[in-house]
């Protein structure tokens, strides 16, 4: 018998582990050129369809730059009520919103695309079940809005290449919200999301590596969120 694992069965096995030690369910899904890996404690979930909570700020950053609706500069404004988490309760552009992920600046975004060009877009894009339903604020986070972890992937593979249907530097301008840091000449650039609102909870962690040679490796990481794990 053949007692030399394949380097790939071992790292398919540690990822495994560490969703079973974190006691929940998820899969992690590889992109490479087209060709797409998953890796987990349950594969089924990377064909599954799950809101995309707030991975779809990269859409909703890139429609509203496209179409003129806000600029990468431009503040939006705290009307100084309170926020969910204090780290919102201040002014911010896109990219601080993108980084703390704070939901009310990307609703004020979404309102300025309106329903109509915002469900023409998602279609465009061919974003997941394209289906954003009637109201223009919170289809992400609950509904109908969904998408799998494989199309999750496969967009943020498209968006690391510039090969969406967006101009160059829109792309560019939302690659750079996006970056999280330099490690070993590997830069890491992600967008996490929480879908709280849905029960059972989702997590998700969506984005790119791009490799010291520039080689561009996307992932998509979706997790079932359960009270205790640290995000």
């Amino acid at each position: 018998p053949n007692h030399s694992a394949s380097k790939s069965d071992v790292k398919a096995e540690k990822i495994k582990n560490l969703f079973n030690e974190a006691h929940t369910t998820g899969v992690l899904v590889i992109q490479q050129g087209q060709t797409q890996q998953s890796y987990g404690n349950d594969l089924a979930r990377a064909s599954t369809e799950y809101v995309p909570a707030s991975t779809f700020k990269m859409l909703n950053a890139l429609i509203g730059l496209e179409h003129h609706k806000a600029t990468t500069t431009e503040v939006f404004k705290w009307d100084g009520k309170k926020r969910l988490f204090p780290e919102w309760e201040k002014d911010m552009t896109l990219g601080d919103a993108m980084k703390a992920s704070a939901i009310p600046v990307y609703q004020d975004l979404a309102r300025r695309i309106g329903l109509e060009l915002m469900s023409k877009e998602v279609k465009r894009v061919g974003y997941g079940n394209a289906d954003i339903g009637t109201q223009v604020d919170n289809f992400w986070v609950v509904g109908p809005l969904k998408i799998t972890p494989q199309q999750e992937a496969q967009f943020a593979y498209k968006l690391a290449n510039k090969t969406l249907p967006f101009s160059q530097k829109v792309q560019d301008e939302v690659q750079s919200m996006l970056f999280i840091e330099e490690k070993n000449g590997n830069k890491i650039y992600a967008k996490s999301g929480w879908g709280w609102d849905v029960n059972p909870q989702v997590g998700w962690l969506t984005g790119w590596v791009v490799q010291p040679q520039g080689n561009i490796v996307a992932f998509s990481l979706n997790l079932e969120m359960k009270k205790g794990i640290p995000s």
